[in-house]
């Protein structure tokens, strides 16, 4: 689903676009697509939705042959976009904003460029009981003036995101501007179900199964942090040490 991003934008659109079940070859029932779009980036835990995903499958229907074949050839070179962008990313989860803070510090200073960082965490970690609020504001109004101070104003743009399922979710530097159309696509068609927050990650070429593993470690007050290294060119193992060294965790070490 996420190589779907890197689609050409005049790639031949589908006449019509439906969830069927492999096995029987018959369209899903709108209960079964709901289940399975309210889980798709979500990890899977039970074997019961694990089944729905293995049958699960999207029929393109195109106006012609020649549209079809058209198309086949460019959603291959998407997968291959895809994969690609995913391989210059390097991410991590951080069990608190401090230590993410440092890390953003440590790799600004070894001179990785603000815009390849981005980070992803719930606004609410700035909500604490005892912040002393600027005079005139509220939590709330002040959230979207906290965004663009701070840790979130070492990188390049910032944005407070009303998620479904999760509330608001700051999101900072590379990882900003994606994030509104990630968090709207979602929200039109799942609805306040907790996927949105993945589908932003794999927007953000983050793999299927770390994204998922990102979602829950955010929804549970974390901080993700990711570099990609093609902005930062030569610092790919700088930034990995970086991040564990100042205590990131990856999906993969879990």
């Amino acid at each position: 689903m996420p190589a779907i991003n890197y689609l050409a934008p005049d790639h031949p659109r589908p006449r019509e676009v439906e969830w069927i079940n492999r096995g029987t070859n018959q369209r899903m029932r709108p209960t079964t697509t709901q289940m399975l779009m309210r889980t798709l980036f979500q990890r899977i835990d039970t074997p019961s939705v694990q089944k729905l995903h293995d049958s699960a499958g999207l029929r393109v229907i195109f106006r012609s042959e020649r549209d079809r074949e058209i198309f086949a050839a460019a959603f291959d070179a998407a997968l291959t976009k895809e994969s690609e962008a995913k391989s210059h990313v390097v991410t991590a989860i951080f069990d608190t904003r401090d230590r993410a803070e440092d890390a953003v510090e440590r790799l600004r200073s070894e001179g990785i460029p603000a815009e390849a960082i981005s980070l992803l965490f719930r606004a609410s970690q700035f909500m604490d009981t005892d912040t002393k609020w600027p005079d005139g504001h509220t939590p709330i109004s002040v959230a979207g003036t906290v965004a663009g101070s701070g840790i979130a104003g070492m990188l390049v743009g910032a944005a407070i995101l009303a998620v479904p399922g999760v509330g608001p979710v700051a999101a900072a530097g590379a990882i900003a501007s994606s994030a509104y159309v990630s968090v709207a696509s979602v929200s039109g068609i799942i609805g306040a179900t907790g996927g949105a927050m993945a589908k932003m990650l794999t927007d953000h070429d983050v793999d299927g199964v770390s994204a998922a593993y990102y979602d829950q470690q955010i929804q549970r007050g974390k901080t993700f942090l990711s570099v990609d290294t093609r902005i930062a060119g030569g610092f790919a193992q700088t930034a990995r040490d970086i991040l564990a060294q100042c205590g990131g965790r990856t999906a993969e070490t879990e």
